[in-house]
This record gives C-alpha cells, structure tokens and sequence, in this order.
C-alpha cells in the first residue's frame, strides 16, 4: 500500500469548488497532525461563477448539519429561502387543453395494511382520475399542498433548526453560497489562491504532475480535483477524456436567464416553479431579496432572440429592467470522472439541466464518494473504478427521472413537446419500467440505483400525468376499500394539527424564525394575554386531509 496523499489540490471556485474543499478539509484529515493532508483551492481572478439563483435537494439539509452550520447563518449569508416542493405548471393539459399542476414534494407517503398508499389511491380515491390527481394524492398523505397554497414556512416560529413538520431543503444565491462556503473553508485551514492556470503539466505516465499558474509558477499537485466548470480544463482538455452526450435523450440544450424583483416581497413561495414554455420550460427561484429566474430551452426549435423575448412577454413589468443572458447547456457527462490522478466535479463532470435542481447534490454526492474511495499516492485503479461506476449509475439515474418528465407529457400545442415525447431515445431500463409500472406502482425493486430518486417520486409523478387512468393494477383485488376510507378520514382529522403554528414563509425569513415575544405575558388572570406576534401573521388555511394519529410528527435532522 502506498503512502498517504500529502495534498490534494482543487481548481475552480464556484459551489462545487469551496463545497469540495469544505467536506474534504473537514472529514479527510489525518488524526496525526504531522501527516495533515494539505487542501489548497486555487480560483481564477477573471473567470466569473455561473450562477442567478439555485435550488437543491434534501441531502443540502445534511450536509449544513454535518458541516457545523446553522441555518440562521446560512439564510443570513446566502439570501435563502425553504423549499418543500417543485411545482410544475402546464407541462401536462386537461382535455380542455388547459395546464395541470403537480408538485414532487419531500416527503413519504406510508402504506395501508403492507401494500403501498399509492395502490389505494389509483383504485379508490375519487380524484384519481381527475385533472389534479397529482395534487390530490400528495394530499393523501402530506400537508405540503396547503404548506405550498398559503405559502406558508415548514416549521414554525421557535422551532429547532433542522426540523419541521415537512421535508424540506433550501434555495440560494449561488455566488452568495460560494462565498459563504469560501469563508467557511478557509477559516477552518483550506490554503486559497487566486490565480489562472495557464498549462496543466504532465508526466511520463500521464497524470496531472503540477500546474503552472500565471502569478505564482509551478505548482505541484498529488491529487488535483478539477472543478472548472463547463470547460472542464483539465479533464478534458488536458487529460483528454471524452464526453458523452444525452442530446439524443434531452432536447435542451440553451438558457436565457436573469434577475428579477418580487412581484410582491410579502409573498415568498416555498417552492422552486418550473412553468412549461413552448420549446422548454421557465424556472423561478424565490430568495429573500430577488427572484432568480430563465427559459431553459432547445436551440431548435427557438433561437436566443425568440427565447428572450418569450421570457420577458411572460413577466412583463416584474421583468422590465432585466437583461436575459444566454448560457449553453452541454447536456451528458465525461466518460469517466475520475482520470490519472484527476476527479472531476460539478459541471466539469457533467450536466442533466436544472430540472429537479440536481447539480449541487451530485457534486455533495461526488465529494463524499471520493472521501470513500480517497487513494494513497499509488492511486490504486480499482478505487477510480469504484468511482467511476458510481458516477456513472447517478447520471443516468438523473437522465431516466428528468426525461420521465418530457415523454409523459401530453401537450399537443407546440412541436417541442411531441419530439420531447415521441422522437427522443429511452434507455432500456426506463423503457421497461413504464412497461412494468402499466401493471404496479413503483418500487425500489424497480430501480437500478435511487440516489436521487427514490420509487415514491416515480410514483408522484406518473400519477399527476395520469398515467394511471389508463391502467388497473393486477393486485387491486387486495385491497381494502374501508380502509382506504380510514385513512382518508384519519387524515382530514390530523391536518390541521399538522398546519397549527405555521406562518407565511416571508414572515418567517423576515423575523429569522424567531419566537415573538408577548410583552404582556404574566399580566392578567391566569396569565392571559393579548393576541400578539406570530398570531397577527397567521393566515386563515383551507385544510384538507391528515396523517393519522398515531404516526408522530417527524422532526428532520
């Protein structure tokens, strides 16, 4: 076995550089404090980050958490806001052609009796075959809907941080992140550069050997990580591995994005929106000073002017004073991420596109694998294998999950959508699950991997396609109407409870979630008080059904 690395050397800031030297510097070191392993990220002074506003994953959630931070802190940096869903609008339409709405949101939705909540619904819930189907089996189990239509905060005033009474995770700017974690990283040892790469040197067998900056020379590395973005600078320009494009399974391949006010700063959705356009789809991303906001689109069906234009028509005054940049989207991966003694992270890695906010989570996914698999300076072959069968499970697990979401759709309005549905490539096993799933609802069994994407998140979405009007499961005679009917009501019963002492989410961020303080506590009979703080902020709620009694309010971690 060789000896241990002596440093380990990242190229690129951005959200994958500094969140890749905070979790390595962090959870990589030595107990020994003669052999610390060194971690220097070197970040160019003239290539600016890519970034207008981004969203996450539950895993960003952990990852705060593990990493030491509090979420005041976070939200305080970072303009943050919660996310409990994604919401999509007009990516499917009714028979009267008007646009469906569905939500994936983040939490579970249980069984009844061993088999999956899901069977009970597409066999006997009256709105199973209602254009809102997806809604109305998120709220068979979830008080998300609510949570999402009185855009309301997930947890109330006082509560831990980490917890509340739905899953959740996080929106940001992600310059303010990078910053934030730059910040974060440096304070607790990581060594920061700034300087451009201008050669990347190697040696005889091919690896990385050092780095000759433009200020500093040569700069001598073990284990470079290259997170250089859509360039890929060292990866593949230097170590020459190849890309590997999903173009014949995605069609998008450009974004026009931009910076926008709230339309109303005292309404903040919980929710990452994603609004189906006539050649893609619009996403907007709520932070707590602006709206991070763009029309990720394919090139052939629309050019950038035609793109841009169709963006700013649809905010109209909110969008006035913007100025929409076109970013390229390279949709696919590099064949292996791990080369010599190079790991590519982050957008050098690859890229899906932003549907379901995947980036930040696979580089967290990415940074942890490497963590496991760290070499010694020998660099053992078997350890990149390892990790790169890793990397290249998750991308096409993401591939499969987001181009679900295009060949379901039924929009018959604009060409863009038939190809999407009709013309473009599936993977075989995507093929057969569609197949497989005419006949059951999704399971784990089902999947190769679930990184990301778990069999309930399938189920979510197939349901509010109306995949399941067409089709009756083979095990239908098994279940129980009555006790569908038990959950239903158990759960009309619970919800408001659920819902009890939540406010809306801009007064959440402005107080910081914050308990208010009753300046008249101790006065009167038996303590009793004017109504006061949180109570003037609570908004009148349309509650609907509830989880039953006997399952406790599950706190997050």
């Amino acid at each position: 076995m060789g000896e241990a690395l002596r440093s380990i050397t990242i190229v690129g800031g951005g959200t994958a550089g500094w969140l890749a030297a905070a979790f390595l510097n962090q959870f990589c070191q030595s107990k020994d404090a003669k052999h610390r392993l060194k971690i220097t990220l070197i970040e160019s002074p003239t290539i600016p980050i890519v970034g207008v506003g981004e969203a996450s994953l539950p895993g960003m959630v952990f990852l705060l958490n593990q990493l030491g931070i509090s979420e005041a802190e976070f939200f305080e940096k970072t303009d943050a806001t919660f996310k409990v869903a994604a919401q999509f609008i007009n990516w499917n339409h009714d028979e009267k052609g008007q646009p469906i709405e569905f939500l994936n949101i983040l939490n579970s939705p249980g069984h009844i009796d061993g088999h999956p909540l899901a069977d009970y619904f597409v066999t006997f819930d009256p709105a199973r075959n209602a254009p809102d189907a997806g809604l109305a089996y998120a709220r068979a189990f979830s008080p998300v809907t609510e949570i999402v239509r009185n855009n309301l905060a997930p947890r109330g005033p006082g509560e831990p941080e980490f917890s509340g009474e739905v899953g959740y995770t996080y929106h940001f700017d992600a310059t303010k992140l990078a910053a934030f974690l730059r910040e974060l990283a440096t304070g607790r040892g990581v060594k920061h550069i700034l300087d451009d790469v201008d050669e990347v040197n190697l040696d005889e067998r091919g690896f990385v050997k050092s780095l000759s900056l433009r200020e500093k020379g040569d700069f001598p590395v073990d284990l470079v990580v290259d997170c250089t973005g859509f360039r890929g600078s060292i990866v593949q320009k230097a170590l020459g591995e190849p890309f590997q494009s999903y173009s014949d399974h995605l069609l998008n391949d450009r974004a026009a994005v931009m910076q926008i006010p709230h339309k109303d700063p005292n309404v903040i959705a919980p929710t990452t929106l994603a609004t189906g356009f006539s050649a893609g789809w619009n996403f907007n991303i709520p932070l707590t000073t602006r709206v991070g906001t763009g029309y990720v689109f394919s090139s052939r069906f629309l050019s950038d002017d035609e793109a841009i234009d169709e963006l700013l028509a649809f905010y109209g005054d909110q969008a006035k004073d913007a100025e929409p940049r076109i970013i390229p989207i390279r949709t696919g991966r590099v064949r292996n991420a791990w080369v010599k003694n190079c790991v590519a992270l982050g957008l050098s890695g690859g890229f899906i596109e932003p549907l379901e906010a995947t980036a930040i989570f696979m580089t967290d996914l990415g940074v942890r694998w490497l963590q496991h698999y760290l070499p010694t300076q020998d660099f053992e072959p078997e350890l990149a294998a390892a990790y790169n069968r890793q990397v290249s499970r998750v991308y096409e697990e993401v591939r499969d999950f987001i181009q679900a979401h295009y060949h379901l759709n039924n929009r018959q309005d604009t060409e863009y959508w038939r190809v999407a549905r009709e013309e473009m490539k599936l993977s075989d096993r995507l093929k057969e699950n569609l197949k497989l799933w005419e006949n059951v609802t999704p399971e784990s069994i089902d999947l190769d991997t679930s990184f990301l994407f778990s069999s309930p998140v399938y189920t979510l979405l197939l349901v509010a396609k109306g995949f399941y009007q067409k089709h009756r499961l083979a095990r239908a005679s098994m279940l129980n109407r009555a006790a569908y009917e038990r959950h239903r009501a158990a759960m009309h019963k619970a919800r408001p409870e659920q819902l009890a002492g939540l406010i809306s989410h801009a007064e959440f961020l402005k107080t910081g979630g914050k308990k208010p303080v009753n300046p008249f506590a101790g006065f009167g009979a038996q303590g009793e008080a004017p109504a006061f703080g949180a109570a003037s902020t609570r908004i009148k709620l349309q509650t609907r059904p509830k989880r039953p009694p006997q399952q406790k309010r599950r706190k997050r971690r």
